[in-house]
C-alpha cells in the first residue's frame, strides 16, 4: 500500500495523457486531457506523487505540481521504457510512467527552478550558436577551397580570404554574393554569441553559487553555470560520488562472484557537455601546473597522480574531484578553501 496516490502524466504539446492510481494500487482513470484540464486536475487532487518523463516541458509542469502540494518525480525515459507493455500508445506510456514511479530504488530528479532553467536555456542557446558558427565557417572554407582559394587556418585566415575574394572579384557575381551573405551571417553569429556571454557574466555576478564554483581548479564561467544547472542545491544526491556518477565521471563497475572490477568511464552516459567542459578545464589547469610549482595540497596530489597514471587519467580524476567538491559547496552552502602549502 502506498502513502500517496500516483498521478503519471505523459506530456505532449496540447493533449496530455493522465493516469491516476490510488494508494491501494487501483487504476482510477487513464484518459487524455487538455492543458487546462490537466492543470485543474492537479489543483483538485489531494497531495500525490506526480511522475513524468524527462523532457522539455517536465520542469514547467513539475513546478506547477509542486505549487499545488504534490511530490514530483522526473524519470529518465530510458528507465520508463522497461515498464512499457503492449504497443506504444499514450495509454500504455502513462501506465509505464506510473509503474516506473512505483519501483523501489529507482532514481529520479526534481524540477529545475525557473532561474536554473533560464541559465540552461542561455547556455544551450550559446552552444547551439557556437556549433552553427563552426559549421558555417567550415562551409565557407569548403566553397573557397572548391574554387581553388587556399587560406591559412583560423578565423583571421578565413576573414582575410573572404575579403580578398570579394575585393578581387575573381569569381562569378552570384557566387560572390552568396559568399558575402554567408560571411555576414557568420559575423552576426559571432556577435550574438558575445551578447550571450555578456548576459551569462551578468547573471553569474548575481548568483552566489556560480561565483563560488568559479574558484575551483579549471572551472570558468561556462563550467560554473553548467555545474549549477546540473547539481542545483545538491539535495537530490546523497553524496559527492552520486553527483559525479550523474555527470558521468565515475568508473563503471563489473563485479561477479564477490570480485569487483573497475573499468573506464561510460562515454555514452552522464551530462556530456558538462563532462567535456570539466575535462578541458582540467587539461588547461594541469598543463599550467606542470610548468610551475605546486601551491596547494591538491596541486601536489595532481602532480603525484600525473606521474602515477598519466595525463588523460589525471584529467578525469581532477574533473571527478571537481564535481564532488562542487556538490559539497552547493549542498552545505560553503566556500571553496584550498589548503595552501606552508613556505
Amino acid at each position: 500500500m502506498l502513502n500517496k496516490n500516483i498521478i503519471a502524466i505523459d506530456l505532449a504539446k496540447t493533449t496530455l495523457q493522465v493516469c491516476h492510481i490510488s494508494k491501494d494500487g487501483e487504476l482510477l482513470s487513464n484518459k487524455a486531457m487538455s492543458r487546462q484540464r490537466t492543470s485543474e486536475f492537479l489543483i483538485k487532487s489531494e497531495p500525490s506523487i506526480v511522475a513524468m518523463e524527462g523532457c522539455c516541458g517536465c520542469h514547467y509542469w513539475g513546478r506547477m505540481a509542486e505549487e499545488y502540494g504534490h511530490e514530483v518525480r522526473i524519470i529518465n525515459p530510458k528507465k520508463v521504457k522497461r515498464y512499457l507493455e503492449g504497443h506504444k500508445t499514450d495509454n500504455n506510456d502513462a501506465l509505464a510512467i506510473a509503474n516506473a514511479a512505483l519501483q523501489i530504488g529507482l532514481k529520479y530528479s526534481k524540477p529545475k527552478s525557473i532561474e536554473r532553467q533560464s541559465l540552461q536555456s542561455l547556455e544551450n542557446s550559446r552552444r547551439f550558436l557556437t556549433r552553427s558558427k563552426a559549421n558555417l565557417g567550415l562551409h565557407i572554407r569548403g566553397v573557397l577551397l572548391g574554387c581553388g582559394i587556399v587560406h591559412p587556418k583560423g578565423e583571421k585566415g578565413l576573414s582575410r580570404a573572404v575579403l580578398e575574394t570579394i575585393e578581387n572579384n575573381i569569381l562569378p557575381v552570384p557566387l560572390l554574393k552568396m559568399i558575402g551573405l554567408l560571411w555576414e551571417q557568420y559575423r552576426e553569429l559571432k556577435q550574438e554569441i558575445s551578447k550571450i556571454d555578456v548576459e551569462l557574466d551578468g547573471l553569474i555576478i548575481n548568483i552566489e553559487e556560480c561565483k563560488r564554483l568559479t574558484k575551483l581548479e579549471g572551472v570558468g564561467t561556462s563550467s560554473a553555470v553548467s555545474l549549477y544547472i546540473a547539481l542545483g542545491s545538491g539535495e537530490q544526491f546523497q553524496n559527492g560520488r552520486q553527483a559525479s556518477a550523474f555527470v558521468g565521471l565515475t568508473p563503471k563497475q563489473h563485479s561477479s562472484g564477490g570480485k569487483a572490477k573497475m573499468v573506464g568511464i561510460d562515454k555514452n552516459g552522464g551530462v556530456k557537455d558538462l563532462r567535456s567542459l570539466l575535462y578541458l578545464g582540467a587539461m588547461s589547469y594541469i598543463s599550467r601546473l606542470s610548468r610551475s610549482k605546486p601551491k596547494t595540497r591538491k596541486d601536489e596530489w595532481i602532480l603525484a597522480t600525473l606521474q602515477r597514471v598519466g595525463y588523460k587519467k589525471t584529467c578525469i580524476a581532477l574533473a571527478n574531484k571537481t564535481v564532488r567538491t562542487a556538490w559539497a559547496i552547493l549542498k552545505h552552502n560553503t566556500k571553496y578553501q584550498p589548503e595552501f602549502l606552508t613556505a
